[in-house]
């Protein structure tokens, strides 16, 4: 009788064994699949963290070429176009209705041009005039 309790014990051991191994070779696929997917979620991850540092590269890049700009002669540039509107809006105040005087709407530019007016004709200033229009 003792030797088919031995009998009946290694055959629930060997039962038990086959479950258990069994259940290990499952969690064994089961773990590999989740390592496959987990390791296509971190490489599209990588992507999408290369195709960043290539755009801040790019943008850095872009940055470095805004800031190489000489912001003087951009000032001085500006400064001179201003400069110009200027004198062109001095010019279109002159009043040339009353011949070799020259006249002006406004008695601030009036005394500003005092020594302007005598170096040049009516005649060529009227034709530079025209020229700036």
């Amino acid at each position: 009788m003792i030797e088919f309790g031995y009998i009946l014990i290694i055959i629930f051991e060997i039962f038990i064994t086959i479950i258990i191994v069994s259940g290990l070779i499952y969690l064994e696929n089961k773990i590999k699949n989740c390592l496959e997917a987990l390791n296509i979620e971190a490489s599209n991850t990588l992507n999408t963290l290369r195709n960043a540092r290539l755009k801040l590269k790019d943008f850095n890049t872009k940055i470095n070429d805004a800031k190489k700009f000489d912001f003087k002669k951009i000032k001085q540039i500006l400064s001179l176009c201003f400069d110009i509107i200027n004198f062109i809006l001095l010019l279109k105040t002159l009043n040339f209705k009353s011949g070799l005087s020259y006249g002006f709407k406004n008695k601030f530019l009036k005394g500003l041009l005092g020594g302007f007016k005598k170096g040049l004709s009516s005649l060529l200033f009227k034709k530079f005039v025209q020229f700036l229009k």
